[in-house]
């Protein structure tokens, strides 16, 4: 079950370099970020508490981003669990269960947390964003999705130095995802085969 819960989240979201001034606001810093960066790589951890602020296991991995739309998002601990991102299917995989989850994203893409970074520049057309202060010495930004059937209804991103650094997500059912990234690479070439997850021999396929 927890699987099954971090990768609907995890599918939804994701990351991460570009250098300019610290003083610059985050909604600044994000569109230098959206407008200098056509791919990233990374690693992260994620934390998830729910409506009481009781707070589940870390888990971390590594991630990878081409602009636009196409991310892999994988768990490396306390267990695997790999997420692909082409551009026109997400892909889950199991290797515990030697399972892949297959599915569209043309309808769910354009208002999720992951269009933000991951997508095209005009985050403006899909979220209401604006600058929320500084903490933790990070600028931060709220959006908003203007659709009211996402998933999350409130997004934080705190950026430094340019980078988006961390993410907290809040989703209708009142828990809070918290994202923290690091290690991030500006614009590595990255092969769109990356992106493009094939099943080993005998895995099973479920496609939705």
């Amino acid at each position: 079950m927890q699987k099954k819960a971090c990768a609907a989240l995890a599918s939804a979201l994701l990351l991460g370099s570009f250098s300019i001034p610290s003083l610059a606001s985050g909604t600044e810093q994000l569109a230098a970020f959206l407008k200098g960066t056509h791919s990233a790589s990374g690693s992260f951890s994620q934390v998830t508490a729910d409506r009481k602020g009781k707070t589940g296991q870390t888990m971390s991995g590594v991630f990878k981003f081409q602009r636009p739309g196409k991310f892999v998002w994988n768990y490396e601990k306390p267990y695997e669990q790999g997420i692909y991102c082409n551009g026109r299917t997400i892909s889950v995989w199991d290797p515990d269960l030697r399972q892949v989850t297959v599915k569209a994203i043309a309808s769910s893409m354009p208002s999720s947390p992951a269009a933000i970074l991951f997508g095209n520049n005009d985050f403006r057309r899909d979220f209401t964003v604006k600058d929320a202060g500084t903490k933790d010495g990070l600028e931060w930004i709220d959006a908003v999705p203007k659709l009211h059937d996402t998933s999350f209804t409130d997004i934080r991103i705190g950026f430094r130095d340019g980078l988006p650094a961390a993410m907290t997500l809040k989703d209708s059912f009142g828990q809070t995802i918290t994202l923290h990234m690091s290690d991030m690479k500006k614009n590595p070439s990255i092969s769109s085969s990356a992106f493009e997850f094939r099943p080993p021999k005998g895995a099973e396929i479920l496609r939705q």
